[in-house]
């Protein structure tokens, strides 16, 4: 989607938007951040978590079983008997054999388990800085040493400065760590020498994230400008700023190998040990160094598991983390056939089938061109991967065929193009889960022995090393991959949240499920759920022929008790004689956004998949199909759907179902109102084609999706506590007050009580206002409904 389309399409939902009620949401807890958001190898530190709907925190979960925490508490006393939580505090300690890196972080308290954000462990050596005082201005920059990692926060419409001496003759990096760590953050880096002239600028080279180098020839003073592009700030806008000499890769050459084969491979980059100096290869005006390393690659391809910070699709590629001492790790992918480098010098490179041509745009608008011989009636499958090695090329497809004349005379005809793999984001607007790449596929079927041409476009026409792509001409390879989301889907707000699967006693979750499907692989994938807590249970979701999407529904029991922790979603096929398991990750969206910001929200994939269950809460409605069965409609008929809807008595106004995962339905999702008073009703479906329904003749699954709005109230049982709390230590004031008339010991004791009541009063009023009852929107789901579709019957 072109940028003009996708703010048309922000016009359209504005208009719609302004005209309906906001309402709020059932609540999740979400973990906005952590501070610090950082520590070294075998410390211990306090940290403090903020965020929405944390009340009652109990434990904080981190990804690497050798990070701990535990609550920060004061003790009980005579008057709060029961130790008192400080704040939102936890003291965490890092093992002495946690391995430097990002790990994730989750909170559980009363709503169940927190959206999960990154906590940096570095070195035990690393010199770590907290910015401290006003260092908002060039003449107050704050002071630092090379080699450090300053740990800030940019304030609104504010600059921090920094200054420090580069020694002569070495090359030093400057990065921002940002983004990658979930900070709002859109970082811009410049660095002025001591007469205040700019020496460089840099934004945007790691995502949001800026780097950049200064080498000077003598020891020289630097001032470095840290901001926001747009100088917006806060507490949600921290970095870490790197100041260092240590080793950094910009490219790894190839990008890819065959599973199993060990061979060299070129590393360009800076600062790299025993490197040589490269002066054909600059990025950004600097020159790279080169060095020639031997790796071995495992025999299986696989996907690295660990954190990882870039799009959803950008994690799901196969590849293995490599790094060379204490430099950034870089990504190895695994070659689906044997690696060809590209020739540079060459105007049209021929090639074999299968290979995987490893291919650079050394220049601006450079379009890269090879040749293969084909087979007739061959199916071959052509597929360009850049965005999702994170590179910043973005590829489109050209294929022409080559028909020879009786003289010689050759003649290109153009038989196929692609610019993106299919989008998984719905027509309708509803989802904001980025599970897209802009990268190109297609498939060819030869209709004639005889040669092709495939020609690499970059549409945005830079060039240098880090333009780097991978070429992959090959036989089938039937495959797929798997993801897990899950965002709020309330029609009526148009915005996404940061939020974590929560199943209440009785209620249902919707997972979206997506599946890319590798090289036309239509077999049957079918997707179930894992490891689930006693309670919960999950009907397999079976995405067949083409359907590469659906839901797959967990449900809670009306007596499930509460529980927070991981799950594991799989995908299970066949494809010929081999079996084909795929594990799902999970990916979420960093922040909150509205659409109006669309085109800047991040998506990432998680570590882990989360689940919560609130066993204190009940759903607001049970939704579910009136009959148990799998149902049968031809093309072209109309299929009516009995469903019945048990309310638990705070639902307010109607319940509006539709269908949700229906796939070939893109828009115009047919739906039935269920009144405050009824228990039933009908939803009729159109299985007939057109421009909204792309359906045909196969075997659907698709679950009911209903919103509506129910009289909630949150943790009704702190209320109770905290009266409880009240009224026992106003009886043991009314007791002491009789005994301070004889005693000066209970004088003293009187006093410690009055102050312990106007805690537990103000205890009962945040508790009773956070129980007031509010109208709330909530979405429901039903189990999977499976519908055989069948051609129409001749006449």
């Amino acid at each position: 989607m072109t940028t003009s389309s996708r703010v048309l399409s922000f016009l359209v939902v504005s208009c719609v938007v302004a005209s309906q009620p906001a309402l709020a949401q059932l609540p999740t807890p979400d973990l906005s951040r952590i501070t610090p958001s950082a520590g070294r190898i075998g410390e211990s530190l306090k940290v403090s978590l903020h965020g929405s709907h944390l009340e009652e925190l109990s434990e904080l979960r981190f990804t690497h079983p050798g990070i701990v925490a535990h609550r920060v508490t004061q003790p009980g006393n005579e008057f709060l008997p029961n130790p008192r939580p400080v704040g939102s505090e936890f003291q965490v300690t890092i093992g002495d054999d946690v391995p430097p890196g990002i790990y994730e972080a989750r909170a559980v308290c009363y709503l169940g388990i927190t959206t999960a954000r990154p906590f940096v462990v570095a070195p035990n050596d690393s010199n770590e800085v907290m910015e401290s005082g006003d260092h908002s201005t060039r003449d107050t920059a704050l002071e630092v040493e090379l080699n450090s990692v300053i740990s800030g926060t940019v304030s609104s419409r504010g600059i921090d400065w920094y200054r420090f001496t580069a020694p002569g003759g070495q090359r030093v990096l400057l990065e921002i760590l940002a983004e990658r760590i979930d900070s709002r953050m859109d970082g811009l880096l410049i660095a002025y020498d001591s007469d205040g002239r700019e020496v460089a600028r840099n934004r945007d080279t790691y995502g949001r994230d800026p780097f950049l180098e200064v080498s000077p020839d003598q020891d020289t003073e630097y001032f470095l400008a840290v901001s926001d592009i747009l100088y917006r700030g806060g507490p949600e806008h921290f970095y870490r700023l790197s100041i260092s000499n240590k080793p950094h890769i910009d490219v790894i050459d190839p990008p890819m190998g065959e599973p199993g084969s060990t061979k060299m491979y070129s590393l360009y980059g800076r600062n790299l040990p025993g490197g040589q100096p490269c002066e054909l290869l600059s990025v950004d005006g600097m020159p790279l160094e080169k060095l020639d390393v031997e790796i071995a690659l495992p025999s299986e391809a696989s996907v690295p598991a660990g954190y990882f910070p870039g799009e959803p699709r950008q994690g799901l590629l196969p590849g293995m983390d490599y790094r060379i001492g204490e430099s950034n790790a870089v990504r190895i992918g695994f070659a689906t056939a044997p690696v060809v480098p590209e020739q540079a010098e060459a105007d049209l490179q021929v090639i074999g089938v299968p290979s995987e041509v490893a291919g650079h745009f050394d220049r601006a608008a450079d379009d890269d061109r090879f040749r293969f011989t084909a087979r007739k009636g061959v199916t071959y499958c052509i597929e360009v991967i850049a965005d999702r090695m994170q590179s910043p090329v973005d590829p489109y497809l050209i294929v022409h065929k080559v028909t020879v004349a009786d003289d010689g005379a050759e003649t290109l005809t153009q038989v196929a193009d692609n610019d993106d793999m299919p989008s998984f984001f719905r027509v309708d607007g509803k989802n904001s889960i980025n599970c897209d790449t802009t990268d190109a596929a297609l498939t060819l079927t030869a209709d004639h022995d005889g040669d092709y041409v495939v020609t690499v476009v970059n549409q945005f026409g830079n060039g240098g090393p880090e333009n780097f792509y991978r070429l992959a001409i090959r036989h089938p390879v039937p495959d797929f991959r798997l993801l897990a989301t899950y965002e709020r889907p309330l029609p009526t707000n148009r915005t996404g949240y940061s939020v974590t699967p929560l199943l209440r006693q009785g209620a249902t979750a919707g997972i979206r499920i997506v599946a890319p499907r590798q090289d036309g692989f239509e077999g049957d994938i079918v997707i179930t759920a894992e490891g689930l807590p006693p309670g919960v249970s999950a009907s397999p979701l079976t995405l067949s022929g083409k359907t590469d999407r659906g839901v797959l529904v967990l449900s809670a029991a009306g007596d499930a008790e509460s529980w927070a922790g991981e799950i594991r979603i799989v995908g299970r096929a066949k494809a010929g004689q081999h079996s084909l398991v795929r594990d799902a990750r999970f990916a979420a969206l960093v922040w909150g956004h509205i659409f109006a910001d669309s085109i800047r929200v991040r998506s990432r994939l998680t570590e882990r998949i989360p689940l919560a269950v609130n066993g204190h809460e009940q759903a607001a409605v049970i939704l579910e199909p009136a009959e148990k069965k799998e149902w049968s409609v031809e093309v072209g008929q109309k299929l009516e759907l009995p469903l019945k809807v048990t309310d638990n008595g705070t639902r307010v106004g109607p319940l509006t179902v539709e269908p949700h995962g229906l796939f070939g339905l893109h828009r115009g999702a047919p739906t039935v109102n269920v009144q405050p008073d009824a228990t039933t009703a009908t939803l009729a479906i159109n299985f007939s084609p057109n421009g909204n329904f792309q359906v045909e003749a196969g075997r659907y699954q698709f679950v009911l999706h209903g919103t509506g709005v129910t009289r909630y109230r949150q943790n009704v049982a702190a209320v109770t506590r905290a009266e409880a709390d009240l009224k026992r230590i106003s009886d043991l004031i009314t007791k002491l007050k009789s005994e301070a008339e004889v005693s000066p010991e209970a004088t003293g004791k009187l006093k410690q009580a009055e102050a312990a009541q106007e805690t537990a009063r103000a205890a009962v009023k945040s508790a009773t206002a956070a129980a007031a009852e509010k109208n709330t929107s909530f979405a429901v789901w039903s189990d999977q409904i499976t519908v055989h579709v069948k051609a129409p019957a001749k006449k």
